[in-house]
């Protein structure tokens, strides 16, 4: 059944919310802008759907997924009511103001900055990590700028899943093909089901579209052009491996993707032609970004303390490290920031609350957006102070990281802890993490190698200042992140680790 009429301003739907004006049309659905009269002074956005069993279970699914989800680049459901005469179907959700993607492109009027299409992709692949490390994954199917929302901050919101599913383990194909032309994957037209890489190709298309002054979707040595031509060459490798038509030959994951986009965003904040003589080799490998994630596997173990032990270790082989507190209740950081600072100082507005101890910046706790500019800030190691492994969006921030590190307790009768962690966390993680025991001693590790079946376990000694680590301490970090260490050339004029004592001094 078709819709009937446009609902008028003024109008009540389920005596609680009144039409103020529509905002969105489609070809079964409209949404409103609505004033709810029990909560004067708020506004909702209220989808509205044509009345149809076959519509209305999609829009219930649409509900029951996004009631599942929580996270600040989704939207919230807030009400769903049937109306009893139409039979049409209202999902009532948070309003966020702000243009499609298309129209906020269209009115920039010329080519995105490189470093703001960049953004956008950093954001979108955000959204997409969450969904896809449901589990089951969820795929969205219909990642397109009309579906995309850019807020007066400049921050992306997901604003339509009509047509998401959950991914099913051993489905041949999608029972339902469907997607927008031109943002949709090939797979979508049948033979295939879709899975995470099929928003992958979509994420590539939008960005293209974009970058080609929104002319192209699909690749093309034209579309490439262009995209010189705007100042994008180094966005081509990315664009051209997220639309590639078979899905083995896309990026992975959002997380990988994102990857990607960190380490162009950071190569943009290097000016070479500015560069001493003779430090531009040290940079000619794109200055990346390598987050490091401390998670403890029970509070108490040391967890904060190793972190500003590695933040502190590297720091002798990096340009720039920031160590980052991302627990809300902790007060570490605020009182290291009351010492260095003093407590006048300490606790004044800052976005996001930063201070420094011997070269290393301190930030406490960034809002999202916050987060994703930090990447793009030019460090070379960013350390994630987790905190104890109880909390699912932390433990989100560890398994995406470059380098998982765990903290464990050396004493016999707590290492099942560890183990339980390692059960959590999946065998992709696990082959990549390394393992730190504050205070353990020779056994502790033989015995936490052999029930982790790693070698990558390491024990720290005692270190009373943790911002003036020791030789032993600095061989052990050394040792588990000699990886990343090898991925940075030597820093300019600095190619011992040197000892500075902290003074109580932030500078």
């Amino acid at each position: 059944m078709p819709f009937i009429r446009e609902l008028a301003a003024g109008e009540v739907i389920a005596q609680r919310y009144e039409v103020k004006r529509i905002i969105g049309a489609g070809g079964m659905s409209r949404v409103y802008l609505v004033s709810d009269l029990k909560l004067p002074g708020k506004v909702w956005a209220m989808k509205e759907v044509a009345a149809s069993p076959h519509i209305h279970r999609s829009i219930e699914e649409e509900a029951a997924l996004l009631i599942a989800l929580d996270h600040p680049r989704l939207p919230t459901i807030i009400d769903i009511y049937a109306h009893a005469e139409t039979g049409h179907l209202y999902l009532v959700m948070d309003y966020v103001e702000g243009d499609h993607l298309d129209r906020y492109a269209a009115k920039h009027g010329q080519p995105l900055p490189l470093q703001m299409l960049i953004g956008f992709g950093l954001q979108i692949c955000e959204g997409l990590h969450y969904l896809h490390s449901r589990q089951p994954p969820i795929i969205h199917r219909d990642l397109k700028p009309a579906n995309l929302l850019v807020n007066s901050d400049g921050e992306i919101r997901f604003i339509d899943f009509g047509i998401a599913r959950w991914y099913k383990e051993n489905q041949a194909e999608d029972t339902v093909l469907i997607g927008s032309v031109g943002f949709a994957a090939p797979e979508q037209y049948g033979g295939k089901q879709s899975d995470c890489r099929t928003d992958l190709y979509s994420l590539g298309a939008v960005l293209l579209f974009l970058g080609t002054g929104t002319i192209h979707t699909a690749w093309s040595e034209e579309a490439a052009l262009l995209l010189r031509r705007h100042g994008y060459e180094p966005l081509l490798p990315v664009l051209y491996r997220l639309l590639r038509s078979d899905p083995g030959n896309r990026y992975a994951s959002a997380a990988e993707v994102s990857s990607e986009l960190s380490v162009l965003a950071a190569g943009l904040m290097i000016d070479r032609n500015q560069l001493p003589e003779g430090m531009a080799n040290s940079v000619s490998r794109t200055a990346r970004c390598q987050v490091i994630a401390v998670m403890g596997v029970s509070p108490g173990v040391g967890t904060t303390h190793t972190a500003i032990l590695l933040a502190h270790t590297l720091a002798g082989y990096a340009r720039k490290v920031a160590i980052v507190e991302l627990e809300p209740k902790s007060a570490a950081f605020r009182r290291l920031e009351s010492i260095v600072l003093g407590k006048t100082k300490a606790g004044k507005a800052s976005s996001p609350p930063c201070f420094q101890i011997n070269s290393v910046d301190y930030i406490r706790q960034p809002a999202r957006s916050e987060w994703i500019e930090l990447l793009a800030a030019g460090y070379d190691f960013v350390v994630c102070d987790i905190g104890s492994a109880n909390r699912k969006e932390w433990l989100e921030e560890f398994t995406r990281a470059d380098l998982p590190v765990i903290v464990a307790s050396g004493a016999e009768w707590r290492e099942e802890e560890a183990m339980v962690l390692g059960s959590r966390i999946g065998e992709a993680v696990r082959r990549k993490w390394v393992c730190l025991v504050p205070l353990g001693n020779a056994a502790a590790v033989r015995r936490l190698r052999k029930h982790l079946a790693t070698e990558r376990v390491y024990m720290i000694a005692a270190e009373s200042d943790p911002f003036d680590p020791g030789q032993e301490t600095v061989t052990a970090i050394k040792k588990a992140c000699a990886h990343s260490i090898a991925e940075l050339s030597p820093p300019v004029g600095r190619s011992v680790f040197k000892r500075r004592r902290w003074k109580g001094s932030g500078h």
